[in-house]
């Protein structure tokens, strides 16, 4: 839904049966592989993605303090968001921008 806001547009991406869903039950999402994705504490893309959806508009910034796998940088360009990950890991780091190549090349 496209609304306005102070005379500037902006887009929620999210249906209301989803907003519905969400917002009045507990989510249940199944978990993600440490060993398929190469994080310790991975957690599955349906998580960042509801958040994201709930709580920013398309074209808005999502910030990821702790970029991990990168699997919240992956939901923000998914859903239309911009992203700004950090990661203090090397090896993490590293794996973060090759998955975010990953999931951009394959559209």
């Amino acid at each position: 839904a496209v609304r306005e806001k102070n005379g500037l547009p902006f887009e929620n991406s999210i249906d209301p049966d989803d907003f519905m869903a969400w917002t009045l039950d507990t989510w249940k999402i199944a978990p993600e592989s440490a060993k398929r994705v190469g994080h310790p504490a991975p957690f599955p893309a349906e998580l960042p993605r509801r958040c994201i959806e709930l709580f920013t508009y398309v074209g808005d910034t999502v910030l990821d303090p702790f970029m991990g796998a990168g699997q919240t940088a992956i939901a923000a360009m998914r859903t239309g968001r911009h992203y700004v990950g950090m990661e203090l890991d090397p090896e993490y780091v590293a794996l973060a921008e090759r998955r975010v190549e990953e999931a951009r090349n394959a559209g």
